[in-house]
């Protein structure tokens, strides 16, 4: 089997290679990167007879199909606006394709090409990092004990304590985390999609120790896009997703959005045109990164309520994840690096036979899903609690 992992040289591209190279599955993993010396470096580091390199160009799609070319399945950790370009190739080369997530729109362009993948005989499970991804599957294992759903709701809180001189790092992609506070979140009310204000929501939600009570927002996210419809059946009237970051961080990341550092359009000086958003990636390449070995801890949590037996009930999946000692990454790296290798594993295996473009509360069992995570640390636990009427 012969998975390509595409940004492979990338904070959470490392991470899938290196979950690959320690399973016994994958005996040909390329790390694609149009960074030649990282993929490189980490090949070198990681000193495995599995590991290739390629440089690969995701705007030029007839290289980037070469580069697929007898690949298995294709695991895209690049941001995710290049996700359609990611999956033509896939088509042009025929193979299986997994990726991060779209952040709901792009998501929902992706559903669109089911029918394309279906005629080549093609899986893409799209969205299977951590949220989106384990919550949806997360999702999906409460949903089936329920007869009827009236809501998910989910929320990733977390905490860091780190020791670090830098003013402002951000735990995942810059671009990532200021379309989350920039862009407006799309909800599921009332058996509708609606569009929310940016970082608007805010909820204080008490989650276990350590990460404790933390503040959440609504951002926009892939799971409302494919929840409702995946449930409809059930009657699914409701779906929200909430994210809390480390208080100090969501605090400077807010102040920064306010003053306007998000956005995306140029703005005119003096000196010419600038885009306020590479101005501050820019002025953070200024900082070195953290020396010391990443310390935070992060908490899943999906509700789902519904009935059972006539009875309003509701049932909680909640993991907690912390930073992995001796791959010395964070736990969202860990949590986001971790899943689609092992979903591109079960797929290569022919463990998931569905075919199409197809959200992963569709087509991952959870059971064997859960075990696997549990194997790396990642341990999800259910609690089913009566709600009175």
């Amino acid at each position: 089997m012969k998975i390509v992992v595409l940004g492979g040289a990338g904070a959470m591209g490392q991470v899938i290679v290196k979950d690959l190279c320690e399973s016994a599955t994958a005996n040909g993993v390329v790390i694609a990167d149009f960074n030649e010396t990282k993929a490189s470096e980490l090949k070198a580091k990681l000193n495995s007879p599995k590991l290739y390199t390629a440089f690969a160009d995701i705007r030029n799609a007839s290289q980037l199909a070469q580069v697929l070319q007898g690949a298995t399945v294709v695991v895209n950790s690049t941001p995710y606006y290049f996700n359609m370009n990611v999956m033509e190739a896939a088509l042009a080369a025929r193979c299986h394709y997994v990726d991060l997530g779209g952040l709901f729109h792009i998501t929902r362009r992706q559903l669109e090409l089911h029918q394309k993948f279906l005629e080549k005989n093609l899986l893409a499970v799209i969205g299977m990092g951590a949220a989106p991804g384990m919550t949806n599957i997360m999702a999906a294992h409460a949903v089936a004990d329920l007869e009827q759903v009236e809501s998910i709701d989910i929320i990733d809180g977390c905490v860091d304590f780190t020791k670090t001189e830098h003013p402002f790092f951000p735990p995942y992609a810059l671009d990532t985390i200021l379309d989350e506070y920039t862009k407006e979140p799309m909800v599921f009310e009332n058996g509708e999609f609606a569009a929310k204000p940016p970082m608007s929501g805010e909820i204080l939600v008490d989650f276990p120790h350590p990460v404790g009570r933390t503040k959440a927002i609504f951002t926009l996210h892939s799971e409302v896009a494919t929840l409702p419809v995946s449930f409809k059946d059930k009657g699914i009237t409701n779906v929200t997703f909430r994210l809390g970051l480390p208080t100090d961080f969501h605090e400077r990341l807010k102040f920064l959005v306010e003053l306007g550092f998000g956005s995306s359009e140029p703005v005119s000086l003096a000196e010419g045109p600038a885009v306020p958003r590479k101005v501050l990636a820019k002025l953070l390449e200024r900082f070195p990164t953290p020396n010391e070995d990443p310390d935070d801890c992060e908490v899943i949590r999906v509700d789902v309520k519904g009935t059972k037996n006539r009875k309003k009930s509701l049932v909680r999946m909640e993991t907690t994840v912390y930073s992995h000692p001796h791959w010395k990454v964070s736990c969202g790296a860990l949590d986001t690096g971790v899943p689609p290798s092992i979903v591109a594993q079960m797929v290569g295996q022919g463990l998931i036979s569905d075919k199409g473009v197809l959200p992963p509360e569709v087509c991952v069992p959870p059971e064997p899903f859960f075990h696997e995570l549990a194997i790396r640390t990642i341990t999800v636990r259910k609690i089913t609690e009566n709600v009175l009427a």
